[in-house]
Formats: structure tokens, C-alpha cells, sequence
């Protein structure tokens, strides 16, 4: 007996069914295709991740001339308050380097066990302006290395700018012991001749050596007559961070980006008077020693 055949109506039918049934089947990727998007994820990775760090970066830049700002507007209501007279440069922040015998003043913007107390810090009540945020971040990596390194103190950073020694002390450096005197005592607003807005109120430095700059930030002071020098690590490029700038804010509270006149290998480039930190000088006339 013979099979029953399909009819030719039965058989396109099957045939249709069949093909559709496989066109609609999800298709997965090939192996090629799936290497080719991971190539094209990691080339815009590549190319956004800079980008990305760069904004980061400019961020905490941000935060930290904002900071300063804010140390602009403190300045003047403290000099009102004061009758126009500047703190001591070593105490502006913290009323005394050395809380207890002994102690390593190059600690002491570290330790929280001594909180600040000068007469400059009350007029900044947001403590977090004390501190500019990638200064905040290299104290992770860098803190235990600066020099004379109390290892029994805690990295905990409380303040990161540091005052104009020649507006917070005649002299611009230690060499007189007690509030009213260190430094030759400081000087007032009115004796700042050359323009203000040339005479940086406080500003950054490193916390760790470099070439010709080994004093780095241990007090409140920065001491311009070519002991102490402004930082390097905003903008640094490469791995290295003594070739970037620092922020400052000025006597006239303007805020700006500033480059050390002592290079990344240590040689003056731009220094005032031959041999010193720029913007530190208050006055219109020559500097100390001709």
C-alpha cells in the first residue's frame, strides 16, 4: 500500500514554518564581534579616563582657592578686630608650635591631639577650609615621609596654608621668643606699600624635601627670605610633583595659581631680589640687604 503523499500546499507550508521559525531565532555574537566591542570599550575608556582625572583634579583646585578666598574675607575682619594689625606668623593658627616639651614642631600640622587654637583659626569656623583637598589626598602617601617624622604622631592633617612671615613678623623669620616679638613682631595692613596685590597673606608649601628646600611645612610661617619655599604639587606633571604650582591668596583676597621661583632641581628662577620666594617682600622699597 502506498504512503499517503503530502500535498504540494502541505509541503511549502512546512517549508515556510521552517525557515521563519529559524529567521526568528535570536542570534548571539561571534567571538570576533565580541572582541571588537571590548576593543572599542577600552580604546573610550582610554580616552575618557584622562579626561575624567583632569576634572577630578580641577575640582579639588576649585576647593582649594575657594578655601582661600575664604582666608581673604577672614584677613579683613581680623585686621578690623585688630586695628589693623596681622597675627604672629608661627602662632596665626595654632596659639603654640610646641604644646609639650620636647615636642616635633614639624608634626604639628598633623596631630590631632593638639587641635589649633591661634587667634586666626576662630574667624574660619568651617574647619574643612583649613585644609586644601589634594593636600589633603598626597598625606596619605607622603605624610610619614616628611622630614623629622614623629612616627608615634598620627597623619591626620588639621591645616595645609601657611602665612606670610614678613607680614606676621618684621624680620620674616624666627630669632625673637613670645608672641609680640617673634619674628620683630607683626606689622600692620598700613605698612604693606607695595601693592597688595603683590603680597600673598597665606599660601602653600610641600610637605616633603626637595632640592634646596628641605624646611618644608612644620609651622604656621612661610619664611621667604629663602627658607621656606611655595608648594609644587597642583599641576604637577609625571610622576614627580616639584615641577606644579601652589594657590595664595593675597592681601588685596584675591586668590591665584603662583610658581616657585626654586625649580624642581633646585635652581631660582624668577626670585626676588636674586635669592627669595616671589610675592613675600610688603614693601615698596628695596628688599633687606639691598
Amino acid at each position: 500500500m502506498q504512503g499517503i503523499r503530502k500535498s504540494d500546499f502541505e509541503e511549502r507550508v512546512s517549508i515556510m514554518y521552517y525557515t521563519k521559525s529559524h529567521k526568528d531565532k535570536p542570534k548571539g555574537f561571534t567571538l570576533i564581534e565580541l572582541l571588537v566591542v571590548i576593543a572599542i570599550i577600552a580604546l573610550l575608556m582610554g580616552i575618557l579616563m584622562p579626561a575624567l582625572q583632569r576634572v577630578k583634579e580641577q575640582a579639588k583646585e576649585m576647593g582649594c582657592r575657594s578655601n582661600l578666598r575664604q582666608y581673604g574675607i577672614a584677613q579683613t575682619i581680623y585686621l578690623d578686630d585688630f586695628d589693623g594689625q596681622y597675627p604672629s606668623a608661627w602662632m596665626s593658627l595654632v596659639a603654640d608650635e610646641t604644646p609639650v616639651s620636647g615636642y616635633q614642631r614639624y608634626c604639628r600640622w598633623h596631630d590631632p591631639r593638639y587641635p589649633p587654637d591661634g587667634p586666626f583659626w576662630p574667624y574660619l569656623k568651617n574647619e574643612a577650609v583649613h585644609l586644601c583637598p589634594t593636600f589633603s589626598v598626597l598625606s596619605k602617601s607622603h605624610g610619614q615621609n616628611h622630614p623629622s617624622h614623629d612616627s608615634s604622631i598620627p597623619v591626620v592633617p588639621q591645616y595645609s596654608y601657611s602665612m606670610n612671615a614678613w607680614l606676621g613678623g618684621r624680620s620674616g623669620y624666627r630669632g625673637w621668643n613670645g608672641p609680640d616679638s617673634l619674628g620683630g613682631g607683626a606689622i600692620k595692613l598700613s605698612e604693606v606699600t607695595r601693592s597688595h596685590a603683590e603680597v600673598f597673606f597665606f599660601a602653600e608649601e610641600n610637605m616633603w624635601a626637595r632640592p634646596r628646600n628641605s624646611i618644608v611645612l612644620n609651622d604656621n610661617a612661610l619664611c621667604a627670605m629663602g627658607y621656606d619655599w611655595f608648594g609644587t604639587f597642583h599641576g604637577s606633571k609625571g610622576s614627580g610633583l616639584n615641577s606644579g604650582t601652589c594657590n595664595a591668596v593675597f592681601v588685596d583676597a584675591h586668590v591665584d595659581e603662583v610658581k616657585s621661583a626654586l625649580d624642581e632641581d633646585g635652581n631660582l628662577v624668577d626670585a626676588e631680589f636674586d635669592r627669595f620666594e616671589k610675592y613675600g617682600w610688603p614693601h615698596k622699597e628695596k628688599g633687606p640687604n639691598g
